[in-house]
């Protein structure tokens, strides 16, 4: 496995705030556009985010993550992961959390997974994020490249292999 760092954006846009993600990727991507990370909208992806799951070495998903105050920005790592996305907050989680598995049962998964997301106020149909979640993305967004600088330093200039990668999915 290369030494890939990947930002991977989970999420629907018209699920109201379980859009976050998105909104997130694009933050985060006009905040820190490195050439050595892989920035990925996985929007509701599911199990063809396999490959791309078992190619990263440090993997960073943004996403809405189950809670109890609406707009509060969440960083999730090691066993927290796997009970965040078996927390069903929205159909694609439960996708996630299969992707996960099937890497694991192939023997190839990322090394180091983190999560950062904020906590929903609705995921109902509708477009737009609430302003509880709106509000709390700048946060969210520093979180997310004070990760993203750690990974960074310790990757040195060895995780520019994932240029080649980078763009939307």
């Amino acid at each position: 496995m290369r030494d890939c760092v990947t930002v991977l954006g989970v999420g629907n846009p018209i699920m109201g705030d379980d859009g976050v993600g998105l909104a997130l990727l694009d933050a985060v991507r006009q905040a820190r556009g490195d050439d050595r990370l892989d920035y990925v909208d996985g929007g509701t992806g599911g199990m063809d985010l396999l490959p791309l799951v078992q190619e990263s070495e440090r993997l960073l998903v943004l996403d809405a993550v189950a809670g109890p105050v609406p707009g509060t920005v969440v960083r999730l790592n090691g066993d927290q992961v796997p009970r965040m996305l078996a927390t069903k907050l929205s159909p694609h989680q439960v996708g996630l959390l299969d992707v996960f598995a099937a890497a694991r049962l192939l023997g190839s998964e990322p090394g180091t997974v983190e999560v950062i997301g904020i906590v929903p106020e609705s995921v109902e149909l509708r477009l737009g994020l609430s302003p509880a979640v709106a509000a709390a993305i700048p946060a969210a967004v520093r979180s997310a490249t004070e990760l993203l600088d750690e990974w960074l330093a310790v990757a040195g200039g060895s995780a520019g292999t994932s240029a080649g990668r980078s763009g939307t999915r």
